[in-house]
């Protein structure tokens, strides 16, 4: 075996165990196959076949029996969301007739799941399958981003650019098929994903002005601003050699691999009736972002470029339907009411500006459907003030999640020695603890007003003034979710957000219990906790340490911002009196999905023993 080959094989194993990790934690946090219920912690001294398995101090040994002679048995310790998360990376699969012990991979554990307990779960055989190949694939693509990991610089600086293609290592937390890009090889997952950082070239289609859906105050000079003089002329000239002109038609930027295996089909009787008209033009200049779809400029760096790619990510298609880019028009002027009203919120709170985006308009305007969110872009605009200063960083809170990286070359470590402090573990903690506290400010202000963005760490991004955090940068304002209750109480209109009727929808909510649920799951347990996890794993510092500053930095902003009593009163028994929080469950919606997702990462909510108590 030549040496590439045997670090192939090395990487291979690494990521295997990664995923096998987030399968399991994931399977006892949502109790799959009856983990949590049917397993149990063992006495590694009682059974002589546990002899080979040797425990830290903290660690426990945890059995999941699948039928008399044959059980999973792993490492566990205590964790703060859930009674125990694994803790080495070894699953056994034990025979106890035999005495056999057999080490298990990913796919092993799932096909031993499907063969040896199909009275656990309720899923067909053939989503089974599916799941099987999700995990492979992100089996594949985790060790292409640990190849990817090899390549980062030892010092790099706290931009957005840098910080983007940090943050872009995890992906969503804890989700085990996170990094599965479904539709890419090898080859184009080097070549599209943000973590090698390649420069993308753009291709380019024109679409006929009567099909064209738009932002109310949508402005296509824009869209040229983000082209070389060079780039223009070609485009222009694309134009002429394909016989139509800028007065019936506009330009539409496409994502390549879209191009490539997608548009050609999807927009076939189109394509045919020149209403779109491929354009024989590229041009470059854009890099992907943490998010996929949002590729950035590296020349104008107040722009991205947000397009859909037809992969499926997170179980859902990566298109962008007409009623996302509504709905975020909407709740970005909601946001800005809210700043209006309030000086602190509005002191703290940045939005990115969204309202440049254009779709393709089917037949019967129909805003559910597919087809439009295949061909649809959208110019997001970063705040000027914030983009001209040399003294402001940006960076997305997920940079902090990373748990490829360690010690000086964490982003953590870098923004402490930015503001001269040393790597010790009391200065870790105190800049975490300001980094909630800030957080919950702005947040728990936000939701006194009955209002609450997606606040997952590639949403909230720092803004950084000569390295103190002066507040907090939104964008993807598509799903600024609501209490209307609440929001009257402060003077606030309904936003009338683009919804079906005939189906449950996540953005209005009729009583706090479900309002204040996706700041639970999304702002604490996927944000915040991802970071407690992430630094807890590079510098060896207890996550119940973190998260004792999450709890007392909630408690202390909780009682001295100023909102109403009854919100108040509301939130700390939601929080720190009731037995059960919310959690957020994706593993067993992805398995029973249907369809595209239309966008959408298949989730639902269940419960956890409160993690305040």
């Amino acid at each position: 075996m030549h040496l590439t080959e045997r670090q192939d094989a090395v990487t291979n194993a690494r990521a295997s165990r990664r995923i096998l990790k987030e399968l399991i934690d994931a399977f006892l946090l949502e109790d799959l196959f009856s983990f949590s219920t049917k397993g149990k912690i063992v006495d590694i001294s009682e059974k002589e076949y546990y002899c080979h398995i040797s425990l830290q101090s903290d660690e426990m040994l945890y059995e999941v029996p699948l039928n008399k002679e044959k059980s999973f048995v792993f490492t566990v310790r205590r964790s703060v969301l859930q009674p125990y998360r694994m803790s080495q990376n070894e699953v056994y699969l034990i025979d106890k007739p035999s005495k056999l012990m057999q080490s298990m991979e990913p796919l092993d554990v799932i096909k031993a799941l499907m063969d040896l307990a199909s009275d656990f779960h309720p899923y067909p055989t053939e989503k089974l399958e599916r799941f099987c190949e999700e995990i492979s694939t992100a089996i594949q693509q985790t060790a292409l981003a640990m190849e990817a990991n090899e390549s980062l610089p030892e010092k790099y600086d706290l931009s957005l650019l840098h910080t983007e293609r940090i943050a872009s290592f995890r992906d969503r937390p804890f989700h085990p098929t996170a990094k599965a890009k479904m539709g890419w090889n090898a080859e184009e997952y080097r070549k599209y994903s943000p973590e090698y950082s390649r420069e993308i070239k753009l291709k380019w289609v024109a679409l006929h002005r009567a099909y064209i859906r738009s932002g109310t105050n949508a402005d296509e000079a824009l869209l040229w601003q983000l082209l070389q003089e060079e780039e223009k002329k070609r485009l222009n000239d694309a134009f002429d050699k394909a016989g139509v002109s800028k007065s019936d038609y506009m330009a539409f930027p496409i994502h390549p691999w879209q191009k490539q295996h997608v548009l050609s089909d999807l927009y076939r009787n189109e394509i045919d009736q020149k209403i779109c008209v491929p354009l024989s033009v590229e041009t470059g200049g854009m890099v992907a972002t943490s998010s996929l779809r949002s590729l950035a400029h590296l020349e104008q760096r107040r722009f991205h470029l947000k397009l859909p790619i037809g992969i499926y990510s997170l179980g859902a298609s990566r298109l962008l339907p007409p009623r996302y880019f509504i709905n975020g028009e909407k709740g970005q002027q909601l946001l800005q009411r809210v700043k209006e009203k309030n000086k602190e919120i509005d002191k703290q709170l940045f939005l990115c500006n969204e309202i440049h985006w254009w779709t393709f308009r089917n037949k019967g305007n129909d805003l559910f459907s597919d087809k439009p969110g295949h061909l649809a872009f959208q110019i997001r605009e970063y705040p000027k003030e914030l983009n001209d200063s040399s003294d402001i960083s940006l960076l997305p809170m997920a940079a902090f999640a990373n748990n490829y990286l360690r010690g000086h070359r964490h982003p953590f470590a870098l923004w402490l020695n930015k503001k001269g402090k040393d790597l010790t573990s009391e200065n870790i903690r105190l800049l975490f603890r300001e980094l909630c506290e800030a957080f919950f400010q702005l947040s728990l202000r936000l939701l006194s007003y009955g209002i609450m963005p997606e606040l997952h760490g590639q949403n909230v991004v720092l803004i950084l003034d000569k390295y103190r955090l002066k507040g907090f940068l939104l964008r993807d304002h598509d799903t600024v979710r609501i209490f209307p209750r609440w929001m009257e109480t402060k003077g606030l209109n309904d936003p009338e957000y683009v919804i079906r009727k005939d189906t449950p929808n996540t953005l209005i909510h009729q009583s706090p219990e479900s309002f204040l649920a996706y700041f639970q799951t999304l702002g604490i347990q996927v944000n915040l906790y991802s970071i407690v996890d992430a630094l807890s794993t590079s510098y060896g510092i207890d996550e119940f340490e973190f998260w004792q500053e999450v709890k007392e930095s909630f408690i202390q902003t909780l009682c001295e911002i100023d909102i109403p009593d009854e919100h108040r009163s509301i939130i700390h028994e939601l929080f720190f009196q009731r037995k059960s929080w919310p959690v957020k469950k994706v593993l067993h919606p992805l398995l029973m999905r249907t369809g595209s997702g239309g966008g959408s990462m298949p989730s639902s909510i269940g419960t956890i023993r409160n993690p305040f108590q």
